[in-house]
């Protein structure tokens, strides 16, 4: 044990990432001794605490794991890693304590442990930074999932946090379907229909072994149901992205887009390069689905940077329409999740780069055409860079994209001489 501690420190990345997996592993399959708990805690808390991207994610589910099963090491781990988000400027360690917390909560069979980590949880959604907000609201979403071990109280606690926020535009959509959750979970003696007692014995009656069986039923829903509550399912249906029947693989892509919540690090590392290969597919439907999942996968673990930075330079440098689409795809889910102006102007930039490129002007102003609505989210300054674009492309390649151009500028004059009135 102490030889696998001591190549946590090691200088290659590689080398520290395969001793916390074979960590994970052990903590996983086997029991320790109290001491050992002590020790693997404290190597991977300082892993947590640096915010080493990947590394402090595959730590906190480490963590996860030792909260679940060493219950005296978990008192100090709560506490540890609450007081770690409330202090720490570095979202990359925010981002791995709390999905440590959740993982803990979510693993744990202690009702007071899955209580006290809901409730601060909950606390959370009133943190000034709307990217903890967040963070906060996924891991409320997946504990969710855990609701026979869920009090009255923090039910209804839950329920007025979530409403508080969900007027926010970043939050809405998943906020509304959260507290549609927890309505039913508050009330569920009293309101529970006949359809609800229906959806329930049908998912109970199912298990790991009839994924297949369910999807060629069309019963998608169920399996996605299914995959909240076990993680062998959740296991089946990564299997299945990558199976050789096009249909299965999209099945498969849909019960992943509507379960990111519930997906570990070890989940969500190993289906990004699938993802990734989704996002060249000819089907608009797959391309967008693939972008969007991959988004929700970056809020939850921005450890991911690196692979999406390296997949959307492949894309964006290859020249190829289904590639500069599914980079674009990826570019847009991206930039309504993170509503970060560095990275809206970094979107800016690409944009005016590929209309300016000739194999790529035209995917660009027909993915622009197509997105028109969310021209209205930028601001002045970025409108005018593109409209400036716009203009230096509009008679190229004879006329060829002119009709197109034309009526994109119309739109963007019309949106400046908005915000020029409203400033």
């Amino acid at each position: 044990m102490d030889d696998i501690i001591d190549l946590l420190k090691d200088y290659n990345e590689r080398v520290s990432l395969k001793a916390i997996e074979t960590l994970n592993l052990i903590l996983e399959k086997g029991e320790l001794n109290e001491k050992d708990y002590e020790k693997v805690t404290d190597a991977l808390m300082e892993i947590v605490k640096k915010g080493m991207p990947i590394l402090s994610e595959y730590a906190a589910e480490g963590l996860g794991e030792i909260g679940a099963k060493a219950l005296k090491a978990v008192r100090k781990l709560i506490g540890w890693l609450f007081n770690l988000i409330r202090s720490s400027e570095d979202r990359q360690v925010q981002s791995a304590a709390i999905a440590a917390l959740t993982e803990i909560a979510y693993r744990t069979e202690d009702k007071t442990v899955f209580n006290e980590i809901f409730d601060k949880m909950t606390d959370l959604l009133g943190h000034l930074d709307p990217y903890i907000q967040e963070r906060a609201l996924s891991s409320i979403d997946r504990l969710t999932g855990r609701a026979e071990l869920l009090t009255k109280r923090n039910k209804i606690k839950a329920l007025q946090k979530i409403k508080e926020i969900s007027g926010n535009v970043r939050t809405a959509s998943k906020a509304n379907l959260i507290m549609e959750k927890l309505e039913k979970l508050t009330g569920e003696e009293e309101i529970l229909t006949i359809e609800d007692v229906r959806k329930k014995l049908e998912i109970a009656e199912y298990g790991p072994e009839d994924v297949e069986k369910l999807l060629d039923s069309g019963k998608a829903d169920v399996v996605a149901e299914l995959a909240k509550m076990d993680p062998i399912v959740v296991s089946k249906v990564i299997e299945l992205l990558e199976s050789e029947d096009p249909t299965r693989r999209a099945d498969a892509l849909w019960v992943i887009s509507k379960i990111v919540s519930v997906l570990t690090p070890t989940d969500a590392y190993s289906i990004l390069p699938v993802l990734g290969e989704f996002l060249k597919s000819r089907n608009p439907w797959i391309r967008k689905t693939a972008a969007e999942t991959m988004a929700e996968i970056y809020v939850l673990y921005p450890g991911t940077a690196q692979f999406f930075t390296s997949l959307l330079n492949v894309l964006l440098s290859s020249g190829k329409p289904t590639d500069t689409e599914g980079a674009l795809e990826l570019i847009y889910a991206l930039q309504k999740k993170l509503l970060d102006p560095e990275f809206s102007k970094a979107t800016i930039r690409v944009l005016v780069d590929l209309i300016k490129r000739k194999e790529t002007r035209g995917v660009a102003l027909k993915f622009i055409a197509r997105e028109a609505q969310e021209l209205i989210n930028m601001d002045y300054e970025a409108l005018t860079t593109l409209k400036k674009a716009f203009k230096e492309v509009y008679g190229d390649e004879g006329g060829k994209y002119d009709n197109l151009v034309g009526a994109i500028i119309d739109v963007v004059d019309d949106l400046l001489k908005l915000k020029s009135q409203s400033s």
